[in-house]
């Protein structure tokens, strides 16, 4: 569900150096081992022309709103500067997720806008009792610059359960690059690439 270089999230001496995964269509993927976790910190970074705060706006507000089949959202607090929900992550070939996750913005210096997110225990009666938690943290940053928006996002994530660690590393850096190009689309006023957003 997503880092500044000189500022890393999850900041940490024993962290290993990041490598580049994939550099295509001005979409450039890193990934980096973190001590203690079980799957690889994800670092996803592109340009836009949007300004920062509408990409912000935009991952407060239509980025929440669009609708997956795979997700049942309920939101429990909703404002433009911070949301928190709960979420049902259902698919045909694994056991449910559940989580609650909030996302909160934060102004800086300069002009930029950070966006962080976390998960949280499941709020309210889980759907199944057997649903597993997904934990996830990360944020998203706005630098301006002269033509718009340099844009960042990171997340470490782990999926729980015992699914074999390279299928979920794939599935995952996927949904990252998904999800810088949806907020790359749906903050500029385009239509979302397919396959988003199903």
């Amino acid at each position: 569900m997503f880092l500044l270089a000189a500022c890393p999230v999850f900041a940490s001496e024993q962290a290993a150096q990041w490598r580049v995964v994939s550099d295509k269509d001005g979409i450039r993927l890193e990934a980096r081992r973190i001590p203690g976790e079980r799957f690889d910190e994800l670092r996803v970074t592109t340009s836009l022309k949007a300004s920062p705060k509408t990409v912000a706006d935009y991952l407060l507000g239509k980025y929440l709103d669009e609708k997956n089949k795979n997700i049942s959202r309920t939101f429990i607090q909703r404002g433009p500067d911070m949301a928190l929900w709960s979420d049902v992550l259902s698919t045909s070939v694994a056991s449910d997720r559940c989580y609650s996750m909030r996302f909160e913005r934060h102004a800086l210096a300069n002009g930029t806008m950070r966006v962080t997110f976390v998960s949280l225990d499941y709020a309210g009666r889980k759907p199944m009792p057997d649903c597993i938690a997904l934990r996830a943290r990360g944020e998203w940053i706005m630098t301006p610059t002269g033509a718009g928006t340099r844009l960042t996002y990171a997340s470490l994530t782990d999926i729980g359960g015992s699914a074999p660690a390279f299928l979920v590393h794939r599935s995952l850096a996927s949904a990252a690059v998904s999800s810088v190009r949806k907020v790359v689309a749906g903050s500029s006023g385009l239509a979302l690439p397919r396959g988003i957003g199903d």
